[in-house]
């Protein structure tokens, strides 16, 4: 039997399954009611650890805690497409920047979850998420092709 691709001999000498649902379960209890996962109790929040959260959660098996991260990431999601660097738990900003790299990677996470738990029905709930996000970042292309990196 397989867990992740690899065997679970060879896994288990990395990291055991119990240790991977503790991970899981201790970023699950960081999540805030509104779906927000802060880095730490009190701290901030940015898009792309936010999908790699809700990516972990969706690995274990965690696929409602998963959905209402991206549920949250989708709420939190800028007219324009793009998110802001930090976001703090009172819903304030701790970095406004604007990161392309950041942006583009709720695709990968609503893919990942689509992946995790065959639900096509969420993907088409994030689909216009998901459709901003690469319309933004798509629009921060220059003349030669290459994608700036952020806007402050």
């Amino acid at each position: 039997m397989t867990m992740l691709g690899l065997q679970n001999d060879r896994l288990e000498a990395i990291i055991t399954h119990d240790e991977l649902m503790l991970t899981a379960r201790s970023i699950a209890s960081l999540q805030l009611a509104n779906g927000m996962i802060p880095w730490f109790d009190g701290g901030h929040c940015d898009p792309w650890n936010h999908v790699e959260t809700a990516m972990a959660l969706d690995v274990m098996g965690f696929h409602d805690e998963a959905q209402r991260a991206y549920r949250w990431l989708s709420l939190a999601q800028r007219n324009d497409g793009s998110w802001h660097n930090y976001y703090m738990p009172d819903g304030s900003l701790e970095d406004p920047k604007l990161d392309t790299n950041v942006c583009a990677y709720v695709a990968t996470g609503v893919w990942h979850h689509w992946l995790s738990t065959d639900d096509l029905g969420f993907v088409a709930l994030m689909w216009p998420t998901v459709k901003r996000a690469l319309t933004w970042v798509l629009d921060m292309r220059k003349p030669d092709g290459t994608i700036l990196w952020a806007r402050e």
